[in-house]
């Protein structure tokens, strides 16, 4: 059994009002209604489909298959808020790339308690067994949010990377991200001419050395052992 909630749509991105709620993301199955959070400060990611509804419905439109972010209370709705209008402004050009593709932010009352949800598109891929493809597909789609002047702030965290069915992996939660002038980085190489190394992305950089195909064991020991880490990483390694 599902349950259908009407909201207030204030971004205008996807035409429909309706969101039909399956179920929880974390459950590939489910009996019964979800329970939907509405206590101060819940927050929870469902399972849904996106409809249209009303006089400028497509008939042969087919329901899009969704994840809702929810969240419940002013302080969660203020953040969550902010990450939506991050996603509108400042994600067009990785969304359904980098990203989740986005469709909306809703706002309304359940229950007498004011929620919002954030519409985006469901990852749910088989995961990357293959640790070399993962961590090609993780530095591809950190490069790819970088291009777009895009700072993270929690990349190592594996949570903030979904896998999509056809392989590639989306990243989530830019409750902490932040626009910046990337200025790009450079491939962790033994490099032994001794020149200093150009400009390089803090948040880059530390991808690199964890992800980069120069970062397996062998490659890290030596790198620490003659200290040939950019001079940036260590600090921002530290902190970040």
């Amino acid at each position: 059994m599902s349950k259908t909630y009407t909201f207030v749509q204030p971004s205008g991105v996807f035409p429909a009002a309706k969101v039909l709620v399956v179920g929880e993301a974390e459950t590939r199955t489910f009996q019964g209604a979800p329970l939907i959070l509405t206590y101060d400060g819940a927050h929870c990611v469902y399972h849904g489909f996106l409809v249209q509804s009303g006089e400028q419905k497509d008939p042969s439109a087919r329901p899009v298959e969704v994840a809702l972010k929810w969240v419940a209370g002013k302080e969660r709705i203020a953040r969550l808020t902010r990450e939506a209008k991050f996603y509108e402004k400042n994600l067009g050009a990785v969304r359904g790339i980098a990203v989740p593709q986005y469709y909306g932010f809703f706002t309304g009352v359940v229950e007498q308690v004011n929620v919002a949800c954030m519409v985006l598109e469901w990852c749910n891929g088989f995961p990357i067994d293959d640790v070399r493809e993962l961590n090609r597909q993780r530095m591809l789609a950190a490069a790819q949010l970088h291009r777009a002047n895009v700072f993270h702030g929690q990349l190592l965290d594996p949570r903030h990377f979904l896998t999509m069915r056809d392989g590639t992996l989306r990243i989530v939660d830019f409750s902490s991200a932040k626009v910046h002038k990337c200025p790009g980085a450079q491939p962790l190489t033994f490099d032994t001419t001794g020149d200093p190394r150009p400009e390089s992305c803090g948040e880059l950089d530390v991808m690199e050395s964890r992800f980069g195909v120069d970062a397996e064991r062998h490659g890290r020991q030596l790198r620490w052992a003659n200290g040939m880490y950019p001079e940036l990483v260590r600090s921002f390694y530290y902190n970040y």
